[in-house]
Formats: C-alpha cells, sequence, structure tokens
C-alpha cells in the first residue's frame, strides 16, 4: 500500500471527513484513533515481530484491530498527518511519572504545526493520555472536557507534558524539540519491547479512552473511569480475561492466548 492508500483508509475507518484540516480535524481524529484502536502490549508479550512500517503498522491497528503501543500508534498518526499535507515532526520523550528522574527516550510523539502554532499529537499514551493534541503554551492550561493538560518547563529547560489529576498537575513525560529520526526510534522500540526489565515486557496492559469514560486494563485488575468515579474489577478467570478483550477491547483473540496471557501475567499479579 502506498501512504496515499492507507491515509485515505485510515480516514474511511474512522468516519474522518477531509475537510477543512483545521485544529478541529486534529482533535476528530486523535480522539477517535485512541476510542477506536486500543492501546496495547499484546504482542511484545506473545514475543511478536512488531515492525514499524506504514502498511505493517496500517494491517495490524486498522485491518486487524490488534492496537499497539506509541511507536506504532503514533507512527501510524504520523504518517496520515504527513500524508495529508501538515507540517510534522517525530520527538522522542522520557516518560517519568512526576519523578525527577533520568531514564532513556522510550515514548514517541508527534510535534506538529499548525497556523503558526505547535501542538503536541499522542495518540499512544494509554490511560493518562490526552483526547485531543495539546498545545506548546507555557502554563495554559487546556480544558478538554474531561481532564485537564498544560505543558511547562522544568529548570532543566525541558519541556513537561502534564495531566491534572489528585490536585495538582501531574508531569507524564517530558521532551525537547531536538531533531530525530526513525533511527533514533529504534533504540526505544527495541528496549521497549524486547528488554527484560521493560514496562511492557513485564505487564498486561489495556486501554480504550472515549469522552468521560476509560476503559482500563493492568495485569489482574479492570479499571472503568465514568464520571470521575473508577469502578475496579478483580480478574479472576481466564473467561473473564477473555471476555474483556472480546467485548471491552473488540480484540479478536484465540482464547489460547488469553490463557497464556491470564496465567503468565494475571495469576502471578494477584497473588
Amino acid at each position: 500500500m502506498t501512504n496515499e492508500q492507507i491515509a485515505q483508509s485510515y480516514l474511511a475507518d474512522l468516519t474522518l471527513n477531509e475537510r477543512l484540516l483545521d485544529i478541529d480535524f486534529l482533535n476528530d481524529l486523535q480522539s477517535k484513533h485512541i476510542a477506536q484502536y486500543s492501546f496495547n502490549n499484546i504482542a511484545v508479550l506473545l514475543g511478536q515481530e512488531l515492525p514499524l512500517d506504514p502498511e505493517s503498522l496500517f494491517i495490524k491497528i486498522v485491518e486487524r484491530r490488534r492496537g499497539g503501543y506509541c511507536f506504532e500508534h503514533n507512527k501510524l498518526v504520523f504518517t496520515v498527518l504527513s500524508t495529508l499535507g501538515f507540517d510534522v515532526r517525530l520527538l522522542l520523550s522520557k516518560v517519568i511519572y512526576n519523578q525527577d528522574i533520568e531514564v532513556a527516550r522510550t515514548h514517541r510523539v508527534t510535534l506538529l504545526t499548525l497556523a503558526g502554532e505547535e501542538y503536541i499529537v499522542d495518540a499512544g499514551f494509554g490511560h493518562l493520555g490526552a483526547r485531543f493534541p495539546v498545545k506548546i503554551a507555557l502554563g495554559l492550561v487546556q480544558d478538554q472536557g474531561d481532564a485537564q493538560y498544560r505543558i511547562i518547563k522544568n529548570d532543566h529547560d525541558d519541556y513537561c507534558y502534564q495531566v491534572f489529576k489528585d490536585g495538582g498537575f501531574f508531569t507524564l513525560y517530558t521532551f525537547d524539540l531536538h531533531h530525530y529520526t526513525d533511527s533514533d526510534c529504534l533504540l526505544g522500540h527495541f528496549y521497549s519491547h524486547k528488554h527484560p526489565n521493560a514496562a511492557f515486557v513485564n505487564n498486561l496492559v489495556i486501554c480504550r479512552k472515549f469522552f468521560n469514560d476509560i476503559q482500563s486494563l493492568r495485569n489482574n485488575e479492570f479499571h472503568h473511569v465514568k464520571d470521575g468515579i473508577t469502578q475496579t474489577t478483580k480478574i479472576m478467570t481466564v473467561e473473564q480475561l477473555h471476555q474483556l478483550f472480546i467485548d471491552v477491547y473488540q480484540l479478536d483473540i484465540d482464547i489460547a492466548i488469553s490463557e497464556f496471557l491470564f496465567h503468565k501475567f494475571v495469576v502471578p499479579k494477584a497473588t
């Protein structure tokens, strides 16, 4: 498939009209993407290869509905936006979860410039990620209806991508505006799905995010966050896990895979 075919098929799948390529279009694209295509690391846990060429990503995420993680989701979105003519370039960020720590750049995002304004487009962060692109306007609180985000700079002159939670702003990741290429992504991508200490190698994580409605699974717990209230359900059986895969995440997964994931990543976390 050409990138043009990928972009047009992607827009059709999300029922996105190629109308004015403005911020409303971008809001629509990111919010529909994170609701339709689950953020998950199932392929990582199954030891599958994760190629990052646009055609493979389109087949996995859109056609097969298998979802993926940041290096997959955000590469696909980057390809679509670039093909549509948006001014985009990739950035690599450090996920720090509000800690003053030094970590590797293991999260891919997209820097988009539109009408003189810069935005972070991120369709691959999962539970705490934004539904809409976040403008790089230092200190500006951006209310997205069900959550608030802002970008500030820290003492190290890094940009901090923050969400409001538990009474204050919480830094999810830091980034800079240096030039990065797809080759730079290979190290973070390799670590994230191959290194024995990587979080995505050691935990089962799945999320779909709608307006004011988050459906998030981590190991032996399913969290349904609606109207600011979190309902947590313990996963006790293979059948329960498999039903969540099918009904909530719309993943066409064989029961044998559910059984493998349950015994390796759900039961050990419950004991």
